[in-house]
Parts: structure tokens; C-alpha cells; sequence
């Protein structure tokens, strides 16, 4: 970008404009020479560091698209009622069609907003209005920033405060994303009434992080669980393992952002005390209120057998073996950093080493 010639250097040709003027004396041109030296100069630094941020801006946008993925194929599907699942890349969302209005549950990433809009346009004629977030994760609330001019975007206050200000080690999927703030946050419960229609949102405490929501569907007896609960098999996404592993699930503790593994199944016992029947996962297909009472015993049993672990004096390689042979978390060629996907788990092992050593 050209410097703009209005803020180019004064021209001495004409010296007589200046002389012709018998109160101003050398010292005064002098000092008048100067100022519009430095005037000019301070406009320059002006100019240039507008440039400057606007090359960084540029570069940081470039970096983002280039590192962007196109976005994956969405599939709805009904649940019970009006109330839908959207599925195919990253959280579940759940879709709840009314009268007066759609309340979203999660967004995905931010490269699924479009794809988010026509699932909703396919199935109801009806608005977005709100959006409410199970957590703070880019693959759940990924789309806020581009939800916030459209609709109300809810979410525990923790999720506000951790994306306000994020610990390391923090994973996105893709760097650079732009992050929406939630502008409705609750403590401990919430409601919104839309249609004639009621969706609750519940914090009962810890988890997968300190910010974990439950969605509850009363009408419908359907909860929303994040990634409190995955109908997915440990070891794989849906598959089974290779041989007969030991009860466990394929839970991440992200302590970072305040997860608790102690915590999370204290959590999913006020989670059962709701009167559901059906289930929208965090990941995976529709589940019943048997598959969460399963994970959580599963979670506790895996989780039993950890801590004998740690108290017996087993060391962090041993801890990651048993891991990764008997529960499919990957530690194998993973880095201790940066946050790396399939070793998310492992690269947080100290902290859960220090949690269940208590």
C-alpha cells in the first residue's frame, strides 16, 4: 500500500509564500519546518502501522483458510416428536422444532454453520432462536460466533469463563477459528419456553469439564448429555476392539478446562435422577437410559482399577500401557505437546495421575 500523497513532504519551491510573511523570522520557519517534519512523520508510523495490521490480519487469515477442512456430510434424524438429531461430524446436535421458533443443542464446528441452517430450513419453516451449549469443546460450540447474530447462545458460566480465558493445553481442530461468547449463562438451572414447548438446561457439576451441561427434554423424556455419556465402544468410534478388553469407556478428562474424573459419575447420579427414557449421546447413535447406567458403571470400574493401579506405585509408561492395551487410549507416538487428536487423553495423564493418586 502507497503512502496517500496528501501526507507527502511540503514542496520548497515556492519559498516566497513563506518569506512574504514579515512576522515569522528564520527561527519561526525553522520551527514551523519541524513540526510538519515530525506531523508528517507521526502520520507515517500512523499509516504504516495500519498497514502492518492489516498484512497480520491478512496472514492470520490466510493461515486459518489454508488449515481449514471442508466441512463433512450432516444427516437428521428424528428422536421422538419434533425433536431431531443432527449427526456426521463433530458433537450431536440436538434440533427442537416449535411453533414460535428452533432451539439448537450445540453447533459443531464453525465450518458446519452452513450446513447447520439447512438442516434446520429441511425440517421446519421456523426460525433459530436459541442455541444452548452442552460445553465449551470447538466440535459442540465450534459455530458460536456465527450463531450469535442470528440467535441466543446459552451456556453454563464456567463455559463462558474457560472460553473467556482458555488453559493450556487447549486442543482445536482448526487454529485461528473465531470464538462467540455466550451472552446467557446460568449456575445451577435454566429454562427456556418457546412454542408452547420447554427445554431445561442442568448443571450438575464436573466431569469431561467444569462446564458440563445436561439438556433435558420434558416433554419428551429425552436428555441431551454432551460429552458426559458417548455411545461409543472403548477403543474405537462405534467399532469393536480387536480382543476382549475389560469394562471401561473412552472418556476425556480435560483438565484444563476443570475436568474431574472423581467427579464424573457423582455428576451422572443426579444426571439418572431426571425421568428420561432416551438419549442424544455427545457422539454416537441414540442411546436409552440403560446405556448411560452402563457407562457409568463402566466408567467406575475402569476407574477402580486405576487408582489400585497408582497406589500400587506403577509409573506413567506403565499406567499408559495398561491404557492403551485394555482401554484403546492411544500413548504410542504421542507427543507430550502440542495437544495432538487420538492423544488428548494421554497427554493430560499427569494430571489424572494426581487426581486419582489423592
Amino acid at each position: 500500500m502507497g503512502i496517500p500523497s496528501a501526507l507527502s513532504l511540503p514542496s520548497r519551491s515556492a519559498p516566497h509564500e513563506i518569506d512574504n510573511r514579515s512576522t515569522i523570522d528564520r527561527k519561526d520557519l525553522d520551527r514551523v519546518d519541524s513540526q510538519a517534519i515530525r506531523g508528517i512523520s507521526m502520520k507515517r508510523v500512523v499509516v504504516l502501522g495500519f498497514c502492518a495490521a492489516v498484512l497480520i490480519v491478512h496472514a492470520s487469515w490466510s493461515v486459518y483458510t489454508q488449515t481449514a477442512k471442508p466441512p463433512g456430510t450432516l444427516r437428521t434424524e428424528r428422536v421422538k416428536g419434533d425433536l431431531y438429531m443432527v449427526s456426521g461430524e463433530g458433537g450431536n446436535v440436538a434440533l427442537y422444532a416449535t411453533s414460535e421458533g428452533v432451539v439448537l443443542v450445540d453447533d459443531m464446528f464453525d465450518r458446519n454453520h452452513a450446513d447447520i441452517l439447512a438442516q434446520i430450513k429441511a425440517t421446519t419453516s421456523q426460525p433459530l432462536r436459541y442455541v444452548i451449549n452442552t460445553h465449551q469443546h470447538d466440535d459442540h460450540a465450534g459455530g458460536d460466533f456465527k450463531m450469535l447474530p442470528i440467535a441466543e447462545v446459552i451456556a453454563h458460566r464456567n463455559v463462558r469463563a474457560n472460553l473467556s480465558n482458555i488453559k493450556q493445553p487447549y486442543y482445536e481442530d482448526t487454529p485461528g477459528t473465531p470464538i462467540g461468547l455466550p451472552r446467557i449463562t446460568f449456575s445451577n438451572e435454566l429454562a427456556v419456553h418457546v412454542g408452547g414447548k420447554e427445554v431445561s438446561a442442568h448443571y450438575f457439576g464436573r466431569g469431561h469439564t467444569s462446564g458440563d451441561a445436561v439438556i433435558y427434554f420434558p416433554e419428551l423424556k429425552v436428555i441431551h448429555t454432551g460429552d458426559l455419556f458417548l455411545a461409543l465402544r472403548a477403543g474405537g468410534r462405534g467399532t469393536a476392539p480387536a480382543r476382549p478388553r475389560p469394562p471401561g469407556v473412552p472418556v476425556y478428562v480435560d483438565y484444563a478446562q476443570g475436568g474431574s474424573f472423581l467427579d464424573w459419575s457423582k455428576t451422572m447420579d443426579d444426571m439418572l435422577k431426571l425421568d428420561f427414557d432416551t438419549v442424544i449421546p455427545g457422539h454416537g447413535p441414540v442411546s436409552t437410559r440403560a446405556d448411560v447406567v452402563k457407562f457409568k458403571s463402566d466408567l467406575e470400574t475402569m476407574r477402580t482399577r486405576l487408582v489400585g493401579l497408582i497406589k500400587e506405585g506403577k509409573s506413567k509408561s506403565e499406567l499408559a500401557k495398561v491404557l492403551e492395551d485394555d482401554y484403546g487410549w492411544r500413548s504410542t507416538g504421542c507427543p507430550p505437546s502440542p495437544p495432538t487428536p487420538g492423544c488428548l487423553q494421554y497427554q493430560q495423564l499427569d494430571s489424572l495421575i494426581k487426581e486419582l493418586g489423592r
